[in-house]
C-alpha cells in the first residue's frame, strides 16, 4: 500500500487585502501611472516624440511576486524595475507603479539577480537597451491594460497580445524569446529588427471597445506568421487505490446475491472511483440506505481517508502540486460532481492554491486574462460547460471520463498549446470498462465482471492512439508533462492533434 507523504503545514502569512483593478498603490511619483499624480483612467500613455527613457534611467525587464513565507514560491507578475538615482520603481505588465525603494545600493545589475523591492521579491530578466525596446514594451503594457478592463467589463474578446512582439511573455519560459532568437536565421533578425522601428498610430474605429481601440492604435507592424498549436491527449488508466480495490470487490460481490438496482450500483461504483469519501454524501438517501448498512462494516472512518485513498485523485492532487505550485503552469480540472470540485477545493485551500469556479463566461474571461492575483486553478462543473466557451489554459484535467467529448467545445481552439488529461480508475473497475465501451445501460453481468478483472478485448476505436506503460522513461515526462513521481499509472494512451491559425 502507498504511504501518503502530506507535506508539512505552514503559517499561512497575513492576507493581503485584495486590489480591484481599478485601485492603485498609494506610492508618492508625481506623473506616474498608478500613482496619485498619475492619469489613472487612462491607463499607460504614449511616448511623446523624441522622448528618451533610457536618458536618466536603467530599465529592466522582471519578474515579482508578494514577500511570502509559504512552502511553495512562484513569480506572480511580470513587469519592468525602472532605476533612476537612488530610486527604484517596480511597475507591473501595464506600467503601473506597484512599489518603490529609495537610497539603492548602487551596483550593476545583471540577469537572475533577486532583491527586495518595498514589500516585494524581483527577479532581473533582461535589460531593456534601446528606445526601440522601450516603444515595443510601452505597447505592450498598454495592450495589457485594455485587455484587463475588457475582462472587468465583461467583453469576451479578451486575446492576449502577439507573443512575437514580447520580450518576456511568461515567467516560467523566460529565457525563450532571447534563445529562439539566438538560433534564428540572420535574415530573420535584421526583417524583424527593420519592422519593429515602425510604430502605428493611426486612429481606430469609433465602434470598437476601448480596449481594441487603444491597442490597435498602438499595433506593430509585424507581419504575423501562420503560428502552429498542438492540443496533446492523454488518457491515463491509473491503479485503484487499496481501498478502491476492496470496497469494488466487496460490491460486486453483494451484486450477485442482492436484488439492489443496477442503477444504484452503479453509482456506488462511480462515486467509489471517484473517491470513497464521497460515499458518506449518500448517508440520509434512503435508495442507499441498505447497501451503506452492508459497507460501513468494511468503510474506515471518513476523517481516516486521504489523498491516497483514490487513485484519481491521487493523479489530480500531485500534478496540481507539480504543474501549478512547482511550474507555475494554470490547470483547470472538469468533473461531473459537485462534491468531487468540493474536495478539490479543500485541497487548494489547505495548500493555499489560488483556485476558482468557472460558472460563467465573465469568471473564464476573468482566468484567461493576464491579470495580477487571478486565480491559477479552475475548477468546472460539466453541467456548466453549455454556458462557457474559449477557455485559454495549459493543462485541463478530466476527472470523469464520460465528460471528455463534452469538454471539447470548452477550449479555445488555437489559442495554445493543450494537454488534456482523462482520468480512469482501472484494475477491471466498472469504469474502466464503461471506458472500453463493454459496459451495457442495466447490464449486472457487467457489473459482476469487476470481480474477476474481466478487461474487454474490443478497445474503444483506439487504433490511432500510442499506448505507452510503465516504467516510463524521460522523454515521456517531458513531452506529457506528468510528474515522475505518480506510481498508481497502469497505461497512457497520447495522440497529438495540430491546429494551425
Amino acid at each position: 500500500m502507498r504511504r501518503a507523504a502530506k507535506r508539512e503545514s505552514e503559517a499561512a502569512p497575513p492576507k493581503e487585502e485584495p486590489q480591484s483593478p481599478c485601485s492603485w498603490p498609494k506610492n508618492n511619483l508625481p506623473s506616474e501611472w498608478g500613482t496619485s499624480g498619475g492619469t489613472q483612467s487612462l491607463g499607460p500613455r504614449e511616448f511623446r516624440a523624441g522622448e528618451n527613457p533610457l536618458k536618466d534611467s536603467r530599465i529592466f525587464h522582471v519578474l515579482w511576486r508578494n514577500q511570502t513565507t509559504k512552502k511553495h514560491k512562484t513569480w506572480t507578475g511580470n513587469g519592468t524595475l525602472v532605476v533612476t538615482g537612488s530610486i527604484v520603481t517596480l511597475k507591473d505588465d501595464t506600467g503601473k507603479v506597484v512599489d518603490t525603494m529609495t537610497y539603492f545600493k548602487q551596483r550593476q545589475l545583471q540577469e537572475n539577480d533577486q532583491l527586495e523591492v518595498g514589500s516585494k521579491d524581483v527577479e532581473i530578466q533582461e535589460e531593456i537597451k534601446t528606445v526601440e525596446e522601450c516603444l515595443i514594451q510601452r505597447q505592450l503594457e498598454i495592450a495589457n491594460w485594455c485587455q484587463k478592463i475588457d475582462a472587468q467589463n465583461g467583453c469576451t474578446d479578451t486575446s492576449p497580445p502577439p507573443a512575437d512582439s514580447a520580450p518576456v511573455r511568461s515567467h516560467l519560459l523566460k529565457k525563450i524569446k532571447r534563445e529562439a532568437d539566438a538560433f534564428a536565421p540572420p535574415h530573420l533578425e535584421i526583417s524583424q529588427h527593420r519592422e519593429d522601428k515602425h510604430v502605428s498610430y493611426a486612429a481606430a474605429d469609433s465602434s470598437t471597445s476601448m480596449g481594441k481601440k487603444i491597442y490597435e492604435q498602438n499595433t506593430l507592424k509585424i507581419e504575423n506568421p501562420t503560428k502552429e498549436f498542438t492540443q496533446s491527449e492523454y488518457l491515463c488508466l491509473l491503479t485503484p487505490a487499496e481501498l478502491q480495490k476492496k470496497i469494488l470487490l466487496f460490491v460486486s460481490e453483494y451484486a450477485q446475491t442482492s436484488k439492489t438496482e443496477s442503477s444504484t450500483l452503479k453509482e456506488i461504483f462511480q462515486i467509489v472511483c471517484d473517491h470513497p469519501v464521497l460515499l458518506k454524501t449518500l448517508g440520509t438517501n434512503p435508495v442507499f440506505k441498505e447497501i451503506m448498512e452492508v459497507l460501513d462494516a468494511i468503510l474506515p472512518p471518513w476523517p481516516s481517508m486521504g489523498l491516497y485513498d483514490s487513485a484519481k485523485f491521487e493523479f489530480l492532487h500531485v500534478m496540481l502540486d507539480h504543474l501549478v505550485a512547482e511550474r507555475g503552469e494554470k490547470c483547470c480540472i472538469l468533473a461531473n460532481s459537485e462534491d468531487c470540485l468540493t474536495l478539490v477545493r479543500g485541497y487548494c485551500q489547505s495548500y493555499s492554491l489560488d483556485h476558482a469556479q468557472l460558472d460563467g463566461p465573465q469568471k473564464v474571461n476573468l482566468f484567461n486574462s493576464l491579470a495580477d492575483g487571478e486565480p491559477m486553478i479552475g475548477l468546472i462543473l460539466t453541467s456548466d460547460l453549455s454556458a462557457l466557451r474559449a477557455l485559454r489554459c495549459k493543462h485541463l484535467i478530466i476527472y470523469n471520463h464520460n465528460s471528455r467529448q463534452q469538454a471539447n467545445q470548452l477550449l479555445a481552439v488555437g489559442a495554445m498549446d493543450t494537454k488534456i488529461y482523462t482520468l480512469i480508475t482501472a484494475g477491471g473497475s466498472p469504469e474502466e470498462l464503461q471506458f472500453y465501451g463493454h459496459m451495457g445501460d442495466d447490464s449486472i453481468e457487467d457489473l459482476q465482471n469487476c470481480r474477476s478483472q474481466l478487461i474487454p478485448t474490443a478497445s474503444n476505436n483506439l487504433a490511432d492512439w500510442t499506448k505507452s506503460e510503465p516504467p516510463f522513461d524521460r522523454v515521456f515526462f517531458e513531452e506529457t508533462a506528468i510528474s515522475d513521481s505518480l506510481d498508481c499509472i497502469q497505461l497512457v494512451y497520447s495522440r497529438k492533434v495540430r491546429v494551425k491559425t
